[in-house]
């Protein structure tokens, strides 16, 4: 099977699982400290090497050919630029990646900003170029300045074409600065954007219990505009840290230059910042309103796609179609009311820059008539207050795209507040072996927005091995009972052990290798039989495998494919029926080995003769471990040693499976229907 690739800036984030601490640095033309090692160090060619040894220029370093001293000067041209350097965790203040998730968690707009200045090389290299952008602004004010009061009056030709020489020199570098700016706007916006999104998709995918935040329009919208924040944040940074103390410079020159021409841009630049905090105000409200429906939009296409037969079975198109409308239409008018608010202030940043240079105009005639300035001066001052209000009026809109942006990354901040599983296990609790004993004491559970508990008072014990079926009405609590012993949920009353250790003791990945939960609508993912079946997990054994297939019932159906196990399918399990995806999430359950199997309904959409099967099948697979089912129907309830009888979250019932058989089946010996409570 293709093995998925990890990027290599993720490469911290995974050495953070194992106990490690990891992070990316620069390397510099000179060989590392030894205190630094080891480094791996990305080669320009592709692949890496690792740096074990420094001793004055020579460096030992491994790769694939073996190991090797070289001279640091003669490997560094092969290098790519940044190590990563690993080591343990600090043992009094914990990892680094541990802070800096409670960071996030406690606030997500400053760990992005901390993000930003993380990258302080790339930072530094863009802010240099924008300052050198600035003073090259200079050039085309000065340069008419000197035509019109030197070489004009005295008709100096050779200077004319030494100034212009030297001006085109400049609007050249002007042109490759701006490139290189982009540029490194461009590597921060990347390298932060990858790290948000990762964390994103970590929080999602080991949060604690799912949130109400967490929905699929939630994380599209969070998601599509973080693009347009990651390259907001690095271009405000070099506005409010370089152009903005630029104006002050440049208000400076315009008064040596114009004496009261100062005063317009003054005024307007005022006038203006005025101005875009009403407008920013009204495009804040509005643009919060819009990421709602954004939102609200997205989750609904995801359930027209996901449900397009049901709809189209129930002759359902009328409703979704007027809900579509419905947010449709009040969805134009809020983008309509965000576009106003973000395109107001730039139509009147154009109309007071006009204004504005009306009034040196007219201020620089006075002065000229007084004597006090030069018509060269007062083209300059014109020339430089236009270059003066325009980062004015950069920082105006500035603003208003990161209301927009900011309002909508709320969606995703809501995600990266999730509080994440436990990743570690008590050290009493990884040292010894899962035998598979479960006890419940005093078990309640409430979903957030349910009036009435799901759970309430559940206590008892499953002993190692044993085989214990959960029965009862739809909506007595089995799922939910499941999910709590799989700790996907955290329990809110009471205590779950197992083989006597609280649950949350242990860390998740220990918890998924032994205890494994198979809902009963779990999710098919769009690829191979194959791919479906190990979903992650490295290929285990081969008889192991056979035997889940075997014992699952799905050996039935891959023997009559051509494809085999490539067999794709379909989006969500769409080219399968509905027997044939039971026994595929079974066979995956049971490819796991778990010390601890919950089943959800696992035959419920089979025929009589393939629940059989399943049966003998699950028999033999789950020889030796706990197994723990949740059924309906009464031939499941042959295998199992002992059956717990749920009504409104409450055990009603706990007994051996010979005496609930016998109440099933009635006092005159004809046997029930195959429905089970």
């Amino acid at each position: 099977m293709a093995q998925e690739t990890l990027a290599a800036k993720l490469a911290p984030f995974a050495l953070a699982r194992i106990g490690l601490e990891a992070h990316w640095h620069p390397i510099g033309q000179r060989a590392p400290e030894p205190a630094a090692l080891p480094l791996v160090v990305p080669l320009a060619s592709g692949g890496a090497v690792l740096i074990t040894k420094c001793a004055a220029d020579q460096v030992v370093a491994l790769d694939a050919a073996g190991e090797q001293s070289v001279p640091f000067a003669a490997l560094r041209p092969l290098l790519a630029g940044e190590a990563l350097h690993s080591g343990p965790v600090d043992p009094v203040n914990g990892a680094s990646d541990a802070h800096e998730r409670d960071l996030i968690r406690r606030n997500p707009k400053m760990w992005l900003l901390g993000a930003y200045l993380a990258e302080r090389r790339p930072l530094g290299q863009m802010l240099l170029a924008s300052a050198l952008l600035n003073l090259c602004a200079l050039a085309i004010p000065l340069y008419m300045r000197a035509i019109y009061d030197r070489v004009v009056p005295n008709l100096a030709i050779e200077s004319l074409w030494a100034l212009s020489f030297g001006v085109v020199l400049v609007l050249v570098f002007e042109l490759l600065l701006k490139k290189l700016k982009a540029r490194f706007v461009e590597a921060v916006a990347t390298r932060v954007g990858q790290a948000v999104q990762h964390r994103a998709a970590v929080a999602v995918l080991r949060a604690r219990a799912p949130t109400p935040g967490m929905s699929f329009g939630a994380m599209l919208t969070g998601l599509r505009d973080l693009e347009q924040l990651s390259l907001l944040v690095p271009n405000a940074i070099a506005t409010l840290c370089v152009d903005l103390p630029f104006v002050v410079l440049l208000f400076t020159l315009i008064a040596a230059i114009g004496g009261f021409t100062v005063i317009g841009p003054v005024i307007g630049a005022l006038g203006l910042i005025l101005f875009g905090m009403v407008s920013n105000y009204a495009l804040k409200l509005a643009s919060r309103r819009a990421s709602k429906l954004l939102q609200a939009r997205s989750d609904l296409t995801a359930e027209l796609t996901s449900g397009w037969t049901t709809i189209k079975a129930n002759h359902a198109e009328g409703l979704f179609e007027g809900r579509w409308d419905v947010i449709s239409d009040h969805l134009a008018i809020g983008s309509k009311q965000v576009r106003h608010w973000s395109e107001l202030p730039a139509s009147a940043a154009g109309l007071l820059v006009q204004l504005v240079t009306v009034m040196v105009v007219v201020i620089g005639v006075l002065q000229i008539k007084a004597g006090l300035m030069t018509t060269g001066a007062l083209i300059a001052v014109v020339l430089l207050t236009g270059r003066a209000m325009v980062p004015v009026a950069a920082t105006v809109s500035m603003f208003a795209r990161a209301y927009q942006s900011l309002a909508q990354f709320q969606a995703l901040a809501g995600l990266l507040q999730t509080e994440p599983e436990r990743d570690v296990s008590d050290p009493a609790v990884s040292l010894a072996p899962v035998r598979g004993a479960l006890a419940v004491a005093g078990l309640g559970h409430t979903f957030k927005g349910s009036g009435a508990p799901s759970l309430s008072g559940l206590s008892f014990q499953i002993s190692e091995g044993e085989r214990v079926a959960l029965i009862g009405k739809s909506g007595s609590g089995k799922s939910t009972l499941l999910q709590l012993l799989a700790g996907l949920i955290p329990a809110e009353e009471g205590l779950i052990t197992l083989d006597g250790h609280a649950l949350d003791r242990f860390a998740i990945p220990q918890l998924r290798r032994n205890v494994i939960y198979s809902a009963q609508d779990a999710m098919i993912f769009e690829g191979t039989v194959w791919h479906n079946i190990l979903l992650g997990m490295a290929e285990p054994d081969a008889a192991l495998v056979e035997r889940a297939i075997r014992c699952s019932g799905l050996d039935g159906f891959i023997a009559r494919t051509a494809e085999g196990y490539m067999r794709q399918v379909g989006l969500r399990g769409s080219a399968l029926s509905g027997g044939q995806r039971q026994s595929l999430l079974l066979a995956r359950a049971l490819v796991r080995d778990p010390k601890v199997l919950l089943l959800d309904e696992p035959t419920a959409s089979l025929d009589v003769a393939s629940e059989q099967a399943v049966i003998a099948g699950l028999a033999e697979a789950t020889r030796g471990k706990t197994l723990i089912v949740a059924t309906h129907r009464l031939a499941l309830l042959e295998i199992v040693d002992r059956v717990i009888w749920l009504e409104n979250g409450r055990v009603v019932a706990d007994r051996p499976t010979a005496e609930v058989l016998a109440q099933l089946t009635g006092q005159n010996g004809k046997r029930a229907p195959r429905e089970a409570a």
